[in-house]
């Protein structure tokens, strides 16, 4: 490292003409590095910064011609790797670092192929796209009542920023956002019993704020940061990892490989990482990350852009993920972190609420391959939770589901998945104290996410306290008051209080945002049923009829509930019995679900429920 101390002013240049950088964001962008290691790069090789006189030191600027000389004069710098700031001695670890990415423009994607069921994904939405987005996005307001659990900490908590894209090629910021997903589930699952590692929908929520910031809102000790450059069959990442409590930076490295060794240079990282926090890693998973794993660049490529839409939970995001995992494994027939993609996606999209197609077309797709991802890698968590929603939404199996995801957090405690879906598992069962405390744990690595309260509230109405249920709903809304799954269990817990008129105009708030989707239809016809207001009921029945008849999947089990408020036993059941032949996935939660209530008595409802097992 070059000594700067003496390093004399900057004699003012000619500036006329002169293109100049105002901003350290300017400047990192002409370098294509992060701003800290441009910061860095000013103190300790001389970097040409300059600064308004008589302002604070954030003021800065630079000029082209000044940055240009020094980078010719110091290419090595940008070369070799990126020192760390001086720390007290933590052990050597091996440098993973390589020469660096030319600056050049790096490659195009292939253009997206159209689904084949996109056309009738689409109809239905506007009003999935609302409650998918308020489930899964939101802003950072609602921490000023969700505070991180301290009930599960005790280890080290990390969180992974979202890679930045340096690159000219804009497209690639979705290849960004798909190896931070996968970057965050190889950190959680090095060493769980002391390291935690943030979900990356909450890291998504943050990546804006200063390091001061992320660490009060998500009580975390050290935060990875870092960039990515492609440029044709090569990338190049930069990371760095800051401890949070004074920001200083522990490690940083450049890492350069062919874009077929992304799987390697990922294991790299992990090492890394687990290096500088002295991570006990089990010999197996020392061995996983000693080993070099290939995969066709362009079918990982599919598989991180898959992750991407997958993660917006909106019928459309989840059909693209379909196109991207499917060109995955075209590409890498064994590639089995896309089988288990494949498989979530194919789950979601036939599950109540977004119920775009019918189960019996979407879950033995979804089965065949959860089941070729556990057999390709049984050590995957992903592939474990995967076959869990199988065996949970379509085999009707709750115990090997169960199995399932306890393999799947096993292999890795951060998998959000698999923290989910077994909280609804365990409401299904009856088990609310332990769904409430897999919902808490949840909350430890999710700090931000809207879907843990909403979680928590149907936990509670599940569990008939129904005034619990209400106080959340209404406290909720005040943060996100276009929650429509909140405002779905405010209406539902309203209703089972006997106030039918504030239940009905609760439910009409997600009829009218939605745009008529069966799902807050058949809310409101049910609503309308109890409530005694049959001609209303018989209307929305119809309109559900409608839509069916006009070619949308419209789940059985969505006349079983009009029926079933409007007393007529016979034709709940009779729709019943279809939503068991067509595998709905919600009739796992009749043992719990108030609604079912009228029908409890009837033999045919007994003998439905043991046929499913749930007795």
């Amino acid at each position: 490292m070059s000594d700067t101390s003496n390093t004399p002013p900057l004699a003012p240049p000619d500036t006329q003409g002169e293109v100049r950088f105002d901003s350290w964001k300017e400047i990192a962008a002409y370098l294509k590095r992060e701003v800290r290691t441009v910061q860095r790069w000013e103190k300790s090789e001389g970097l040409p910064i300059r600064r308004h006189q008589h302002q604070k030191q954030g003021s800065v600027f630079a000029y082209k011609t000044e940055l240009d000389a020094w980078r010719a004069e110091r290419q090595s710098v940008l070369d070799a790797p990126e020192p760390p700031e001086p720390v007290p001695a933590q052990g050597d670890s091996p440098s993973s670092s390589e020469r660096g990415l030319p600056e050049a423009p790096s490659s195009t994607i292939a253009t997206e192929r159209p689904w084949a069921l996109r056309g009738r994904i689409v109809a239905v939405g506007l009003g999935i796209v609302l409650l998918g987005a308020a489930v899964y996005v939101f802003g950072g307001s609602v921490y000023r009542w969700l505070k991180p659990n301290s009930k599960f900490t005790g280890k080290a908590r990390l969180v992974v920023l979202p890679f930045r894209n340096l690159g000219n090629d804009p497209s690639d910021e979705v290849f960004c956002r798909g190896l931070t997903e996968a970057m965050t589930t190889q950190l959680g699952r090095l060493d769980p019993e002391h390291l935690g590692v943030m979900a990356s929908a909450t890291a998504s929520m943050v990546k804006d704020q200063s390091i001061d910031d992320i660490r009060r809102k998500l009580n975390v000790d050290y935060v990875l940061e870092g960039s990515v450059v492609r440029s044709g069959s090569q990338m190049r990442i930069d990371a760095q990892l800051i401890r949070a409590s004074d920001q200083t930076h522990r490690w940083a490295d450049t890492y350069t490989r062919d874009a077929g060794d992304v799987l390697t240079l990922q294991n790299e990282v992990a090492h890394d990482v687990a290096a500088e926090i002295r991570l006990t890693l089990s010999p197996s998973e020392a061995a996983r990350l000693n080993g070099t794993p290939t995969v066709d660049p362009e079918a990982y490529d599919a598989y991180l852009r898959g992750l991407v839409y997958w993660s917006k939970r909106t019928p459309d995001g989840v059909a693209k993920s379909i196109d991207y995992f499917q060109q995955a494994i075209q590409k890498s027939p064994d590639f089995a972190l896309a089988y288990a993609g494949l498989a979530n996606a194919y789950s979601v999209l036939s599950a109540v609420p977004m119920a775009a197609i019918s189960p019996l077309e979407a879950m033995p797709k979804a089965k065949v391959a959860a089941e070729t991802a556990v057999r390709l890698d049984p050590e995957s968590a992903e592939a474990h939770a995967a076959l869990g929603l199988v065996r949970q939404s379509y085999d009707y199996d709750l115990g090997a589901a169960e199995r399932e995801y306890e393999r799947a957090l096993e292999i890795n405690p951060s998998d959000g998945n698999a923290r989910h879906w077994r909280s609804l598992l365990l409401m299904a069962r009856g088990r609310n104290d332990s769904a409430l405390e897999e919902i808490e744990r949840a909350r430890s690595v999710d700090p931000l996410s809207l879907v843990i309260p909403a979680s928590r509230i149907q936990a509670f109405y599940f569990n008939r306290e129904f005034d619990r249920a209400i106080e959340e709903s209404r406290r909720t809304l005040e943060v996100e008051p276009d929650f429509l799954l909140v405002h779905y269990n405010l209406g539902q817990s309203l209703l089972q209080k006997g106030r039918t008129n504030d239940a009905i105009a609760e439910l009409q708030k997600i009829q009218k945002i939605s745009g008529d989707l069966p799902f807050c239809v058949m809310a409101v016809g049910h609503a309308y049923a109890v409530a005694g207001q049959r001609g209303n009921a018989m209307k929305a029945l119809a309109s559900l009829h409608a839509a069916a008849s006009n070619g949308h999947y419209v789940p059985a089990i969505y006349f079983t509930a009009i029926y079933a408020g409007l007393g007529d036993r016979d034709q709940a059941m009779k729709w019943l019995d279809e939503a068991y032949q067509e595998r709905t996935e919600y009739l796992i939660y009749l043992k719990v679900e108030p609604m079912a209530d009228p029908l409890r008595s009837d033999p045919r409802f007994k003998d439905l429920v043991h046929r499913m097992g749930l007795d």
